[in-house]
């Protein structure tokens, strides 16, 4: 389920990114998913200090201002500052 998500974001972002994205029925249906959920991601996104902005003349959502997002997750490591447990109930 996480995978999922984080993919149809990383999807979203690159239609975006790229302005190809289409009217948002178009892009929904692209991704998958429901106008509705289409509108949620969004207003995460924007919600995240995304500039996601509508152009009528394009037809498409494009970013106002460059940004980057990483999605993914680093490994703790175990030391005196940072203990972690051995993964039996901890």
């Amino acid at each position: 389920m996480i995978l999922k998500a984080r993919d149809l974001v990383e999807t979203l972002h690159q239609q975006i990114e790229s302005r190809t994205t289409g009217t948002p029925a178009q892009l929904a249906q692209r991704l998958g998913i429901s106008h509705r959920t289409l509108m949620r991601y969004i207003a995460q996104l924007r919600e995240m200090g995304a500039d996601i902005r509508f152009s009528l003349h394009r037809n498409t959502y494009y970013y106002a201002t460059s940004l980057t997002f990483r999605f993914g997750y680093e490994p703790v490591f175990a030391n005196d500052d940072n203990p972690v447990g051995n993964g039996e109930g901890d």
